[in-house]
């Protein structure tokens, strides 16, 4: 075996590993310098200085499955996968939010719309309570795209199989598509009010179905991406 086979064959063993197009490249680009240097070092390249590196190194099968146990080990997202793309979308989303209404509060209050110090004739209170609606809209869909691109792409980079980066959007789609928000600014007489809950109606409205679908829609693009880089490498393997 001649090693541009040997290293050809490496290739499609890590690409059916599923391991990171960046890192099968590193590992494969390593192993070839190994080679090199070998048969610098032995000053020749016949067969039995190529049959000896191999036996060195070991079959590609076997080498491709011990640099993706190493890799997998390395990071905590391919050890706990489970936790880390079921468990946490559940924890993650909900902070989001609060981040996102503490933005929304710190902002009105910077404003002056603070209840008890309201003029309900100003342009300034006009102009907030005409963007109240669309600050709700991104409440309930800002943070949970946000919270999918982020699992899709740690799922990218952590090299786990795209059923974790299926699970992930499922799990915020679910989450995100049953919230539901309503958001009031104080007035002279009354106190502002900012409404969080959870339900889904039998006719769902144009604005949960596109929470439900916003982060399918980022993982399916994250998967498609996902797919069409293990085609590539299967094709130049």
């Amino acid at each position: 075996m001649d090693a541009q086979h040997w290293l050809r064959e490496l290739r499609a063993e890590l690409g059916r590993r599923r391991l990171p197009p960046a890192y099968l490249e590193r590992f494969v680009l390593e192993l070839s310098d190994h080679i090199t240097d070998f048969l610098e070092d032995r000053m020749s390249t016949d067969a039995k200085d190529l049959h000896g590196v191999f036996d060195r190194l070991g079959a590609p099968g076997q080498v491709a499955e011990v640099a993706a146990k190493e890799y997998r080990k390395g990071r905590f997202s391919r050890r706990h996968p489970l936790l880390m793309f079921a468990v946490l979308p559940i924890l993650s989303l909900p902070v989001l939010w609060v981040a996102y209404v503490l933005c929304m509060l710190l902002t009105a209050k910077s404003l002056g719309l603070e209840s008890g110090k309201v003029d309900t004739g100003t342009a300034l209170w006009q102009w907030a309570n005409a963007c109240a609606p669309f600050l709700v809209v991104g409440m309930l869909l800002v943070p949970a795209g946000l919270a999918t691109a982020i699992f899709c792409r740690l799922a990218r980079r952590a090299g786990v199989s795209l059923k974790w980066t299926i699970v992930a959007c499922f799990v915020l789609a679910l989450l995100g598509g049953a919230a539901t928000s309503q958001f009031v600014l104080p007035t002279e007489t009354t106190k502002g009010q900012l409404m969080v809950g959870f339900g889904v109606a039998l006719r769902p409205s144009a604005l949960q179905t596109l929470q439900f679908l916003l982060p399918l829609a980022i993982g399916g693009w994250a998967v498609w991406r996902q797919m069409k880089g293990r085609v590539g490498q299967a094709l130049s393997a």
